[in-house]
């Protein structure tokens, strides 16, 4: 349920030590929580293929899931008891006392598990489980889900249905479960052809608690009016006692959907789907339309509940170390043994009917919040619909080498589609919905532009089919194709903490169709295949871009045309169509919808007996020993501090030095986040910038440069300001990463470059514009925080709302920002990346002879690590403006053309250390789930809402999200302070829930690639 909302505000609160506010708080603590923080490296391959969602609003969690390693994988399968149990099993075999069959067994060895599909006798459900030595174990049931318009009654009823049930007769048992549990995740999740309902966790009493509650909820839920109206959508007048005030429609997803259909891109996408999928259930929104959503009645949502919510309609996944037949025998006595077998054959997907010819459409879409060319607002994509995964007999190989072909189309500089479309300056990115979608029944592949003139939208046109009839003709270099194969095999060898929920996942998209649930795994296999082909045909790359592309009837141009006045215009229809509605109430009706909007708030605020959930106790379900990851402290040949963590990495090495730029010029901070994200995209002396780029694929799993800052956490001395190296690669290919680095590192080639900056400058403006909506949140976080918090200030100059605003300069002059920008890049390159910089640097590996020698390459790297590059005097520095800093408490607001809002409120509070920090790390767990869950989400109607503590910086922030209020949330806020410091209100049992939800942060699984990170970026011991 991942959408994208609009418009933002920020509050920034004038006192200056928030904990003051909160003496009331019982003195009772737990461990200093910490924040992890790491760069991440620029991601290649498959794996960061553009997968396109035509038409599912809820599809992002549901996408094809990059192929990672479990935490315990290995070279070979290893038999521990849980992959040994099912791999012992056979066909035909009964479980749970004969409630199921054993349908087949597979060992998939490149993953250490071992699979089984079952089958319920009774009533048709089908049960997938892998068997992994790994204790975060997973449960994810779903229900194939087949909307017939876009009322949104699948999403509405995903909402609904976690509103309380049979046994847990209470309001909201799913977000009471969320901090009475230990969980890793727990979720619904509404696909554009399924609904599912996953949760993950380590703890085994905790895992049977969330199984009880997840089928209470699925299979015999409430459903109530009351419920209905909170979730999906209801009329209420402004004073919900007045029927003289004004009418409005309010509900949680009907203000979610307005959130997330406020954005250009999901308007062209949501476009994109439907022209494709004329005829099937993916033409429309299965998450809803706010024009369509209020519509959907109560009886539609029940009677939906009733066809499709059904044991056979259902698949069930588990995962993980548990013994499988416990948990097959708590399904059947809890919900599957009380249902008889229906026929279900109705709710199957139907194929799409190809079409005989190409379609081309004209849509309206919103315009960008932010644009640089108001000339240039246009959104063209082609799209072609493909591989039908289900009946297609070419399926399972088509549709992997689709993948791998869509990397090569579009993925890094030396694509081809970034040559023909990207560098021809006709648009300012690539449009939405651009890359290969195989989460549907039936595969598609979208490619286009935006920010394009509407005389340029035929000339998109023309360069997307000759792309591709040259490659038809000339198909892909072989270097180019085994380049993206590396990274399938760095995926295959990454090591996950969410293996499982990933299988998962990338199960359903299919196996609710009847098809292969296994086929997240298969990425080994399918490579290998893949490769066999290539060698047996070498006009294979030919021969599947004519069949899927150039001989291809089935394809739809989309053309968006931006409306400034779009959102604008929806607004207006809606008070229009809720003023008719007001003009044709009587009496009767008004009186009823005054009494709903009581009881409503009635029953949000009463006090629900949650002692009928099951619950973890605290002193029984969290350890007490801490976690020691035996971070090594070592120092290198030249005298570099090195960490070095020995971990399980499946064969991958990860390294990182970090530079001290704290005497950096203040001048240049600015372009810090231009600097970290272009170093590696202008070429090297060595390298022009495609030729880099293909190498860092074949090599690497990316290098890239982050910018951080390092607070003393007891909150005495000054803040260091980082830039950081930063790469991972197979150990086999240490030494050409650090080569790649080295380059990068002494030999950016910055002048020289001035088209390749003018076109990294055109698009990072247009992303940072099409950025301030979507990213409504963060920027209305930054901007309050910026006004009280050193660090924060700093971070807003960097990559917040100001630097939006850069962009939008540079690009509307792009001659004069380029050499603007190349003096000011090649400077920060020639002051940060020098050896006297190196402030401490780290190696994650496995133990062994590949330890020690990616410690003798990092020597080798530091010491070839250019000199010099000091500050010029009397200027003034980062650090000066850090150690001048003065908070100006602010209050904002910002207005942004779209439909729903974020609020942020922000209070500086305590350092790391101070004996506070703990319980205002608490306190924010209690708020959220005590206070401003009620008051922003079941009341104000806001998808989302709550109150973090980020201890290291010694910061307090309240927010909402997707939030139809503005001034009513900020008041929220305030009372939310007040309820806190009322006392009797935090009491020992919402104590008691407050720790479960902060040692499920505190305690979360770490990648091996990550243990011990927070020392090396942050300087927090095991025992901080």
């Amino acid at each position: 349920m991942k959408f994208i909302a609009a418009f933002n505000t920020a509050l920034s609160s004038g006192r200056p030590a928030a904990a003051s506010m909160f003496r009331s708080l019982a003195s009772r603590t737990s461990p200093s929580p910490r924040l992890a923080a790491r760069t991440v490296p620029r991601r290649h391959g498959v794996a960061g293929v553009a997968f396109a969602h035509l038409g599912g609003a809820h599809s992002a969690s549901a996408n094809a899931v990059e192929a990672a390693a479990p935490p315990a994988a290995g070279a070979g399968l290893a038999m521990v008891p849980a992959v040994a149990a099912i791999a012992a099993l056979v066909p035909g075999q009964k479980l749970a006392n004969g409630a199921f069959e054993v349908l087949s067994v597979e060992v998939v060895s490149e993953y250490s598990v071992a699979c089984a599909e079952l089958l319920h006798t009774k009533t048709g459900a089908r049960w997938l489980h892998c068997g992994a030595d790994d204790p975060n174990n997973v449960f994810n049931v779903a229900f194939r889900t087949t909307p017939v318009d876009s009322r949104g009654v699948a999403h509405i009823l995903e909402h609904t249905a976690l509103c309380g049930s049979e046994k847990y007769p209470i309001r909201d048992p799913f977000f009471n479960m969320l901090r009475r549990s230990l969980s890793t995740f727990m979720n619904a999740m509404t696909a554009a052809d399924f609904t599912c309902y996953p949760f993950s966790t380590m703890n085994p009493t905790d895992y049977f608690n969330l199984l009880g509650v997840y089928l209470d909820a699925a299979f015999f839920p409430k459903l109530t009016r009351e419920d209905f109206l909170q979730e999906g959508h209801r009329l209420e007048f402004k004073d919900m006692n007045d029927p003289t005030s004004e009418l409005m429609l309010k509900g949680v997803v009907f203000n979610e959907m307005k959130g997330a259909m406020g954005s250009q891109s999901a308007r062209f996408n949501r476009a994109l789907g439907a022209t494709l999928f004329p005829t099937s259930t993916y033409h429309h929104n299965s998450g809803g339309d706010p024009v369509d959503i209020p519509a959907l009645t109560h009886e539609d949502l029940k009677a939906f509940h009733a066809t499709h919510y059904h044991p056979s309609n259902a698949r069930f996944f588990t995962y993980g170390d548990l013994p499988l037949e416990a948990t097959l025998e708590k399904a059947e006595t809890l919900a599957l043994g009380r249902f008889d077998p229906i026929d279900v054959s109705k709710l199957e997907v139907a194929d799409e009917l190809r079409m005989t010819e190409p379609v081309k459409v004209e849509v309206a879409v919103p315009a960008e919040a932010v644009v640089a060319d108001p000339a240039k607002q246009s959104v063209v994509s082609v799209a072609y619909l493909m591989v039908n995964q289900i009946k297609d007999p070419l399926a399972e190989l088509d549709n992997f080498a689709l993948t791998v072909a869509s990397d090569l189309l579009l993925s890094g500089p030396q694509a081809y589609f970034h040559e023909t479309l990207l560098e021809s300056g006709l648009g300012s990115g690539f449009a939405p919905g651009t890359g290969y979608s195989s989460s549907r029944r039936e595969t598609s592949f979208a490619v286009g532009l935006k920010g394009v003139a509407e005389a340029d939208v035929e000339e998109v046109e023309k360069r997307i089919a000759e792309t591709l009839g040259r490659i038809a003709e000339e198909g892909f270099p072989r270097e180019r194709v085994d380049a993206v194969m590396h990274q399938v095999e760095l995926g295959a060898a990454r090591v996950s903490t969410n293996f499982g929920l990933g299988v998962a996942f990338g199960a359903m998209g299919t196996w609710v169709h009847g098809g292969d649930g296994l086929r997240s795994l298969r990425t080994p296999q399918m490579a290998a295949k893949l490769q066999a082909a290539i060698d047996a045909d070498d006009r294979f790359w030919q021969k599947l871009v004519a069949r899927r592309f150039v001989e291809n009837p089935h394809r739809v141009t989309v053309v968006g045309k931006a409306d400034a006045e779009y959102d604008a215009k929806l607004e207006a229809e809606e008070k229009l169509r809720v003023a008719r509605l007001g003009a044709g109430l009587d009496e009767a009706r008004k009186e009823e919808i005054v009494r709903e909007a009581v009881a409503l708030r009635a029953s949000q605020d009463s006090v629900q007996d949650a002692s009928v959930l099951p619950t973890l106790v605290v002193s029984e379900a969290v350890p007490r020993e801490v976690k020691r990851w035996g971070s090594q402290q070592l120092t290198t040949k030249s005298g570099v501090p090195l960490q070095l963590d020995e971990e399980p990495t499946n064969g991958i090495t990860y390294v990182s030095a970090m530079m001290d730029v704290t005497d950096f010029p203040d001048r240049l901070v600015p372009y810090l986040d231009l600097f970290a994200e272009f170093l590696t995209e202008v070429g090297t002396a060595r390298y022009d910038y495609k030729a880099f780029a293909q190498r860092e694929k074949l090599k690497t799993g990316g290098i890239g440069v982050g910018i951080s800052t390092v607070l003393p956490l007891d909150g005495v001395g000054p803040t260091r300001v980082m830039v950081s190296l930063s790469g991972q690669a197979l150990d086999r290919n240490v030494g050409e990463m650090f080569e790649l680095m080295s380059d990068v590192a002494a030999g950016a080639e910055w002048s020289g470059s001035e088209k390749r900056l003018g076109l990294l400058l055109s698009r990072r403006a247009a992303a940072k514009g099409a950025s301030v909506a979507p990213s409504g949140l963060q920027y209305a976080k930054g901007y309050a925080d910026a006004s009280i918090i050193a660090d924060s200030a700093l971070e807003h100059r960097i990559k917040g709302l100001p630097h939006v605003a850069l962009m939008q300069r540079l690009a509307k002059d792009k001659d004069a920002a380029v050499a603007e920008v190349e003096s000011a890049l090649a400077e920060i390159a020639h002051f940060a990346l020098r050896k006297e910089r190196v402030a401490r640097c780290r190696v994650a590996c496995q133990p062994g002879a590949a330890s020690q020698a990616a410690v003798d390459a990092m020597d080798a790297f530091l010491v070839g690590l250019p000199s010099g590059g000091d500050k010029a005097e009397k200027e003034a520095t980062v650090g000066d403006f850090l150690g001048g800093f003065s908070p100006e408490p602010s209050k904002a607001f910002i207005s942004v053309p779209t439909q729903t809002n974020y609020c942020a409120a922000s209070f500086a509070t305590v350092p790391y250390t101070h004996e506070d920090s703990a319980t205002l790390y608490l306190l924010a767990q209690a708020m959220s789930t005590e206070f401003l869950h009620r008051e922003l989400r079941e009341k104000g109607g806001a998808y989302g809402g709550g109150a973090g503590a980020t201890p290291i910086k010694g910061v307090f922030t309240m927010s909402s999200y997707r939030d139809p209020g503005t001034t009513a949330t900020i008041a929220s806020f305030e009372k939310a302070a007040e309820w806190a410091a009322t006392k009797g209100n935090l009491t020992a049992k919402i104590l008691e829930e407050a720790h479960l939800r902060a040692f499920k942060s505190i305690d979360a699984p770490l990648a091996p690639s990550n243990r011990g990170s927070s020392l090396f970026t942050l300087g927090l011991t095991d025992d901080a």
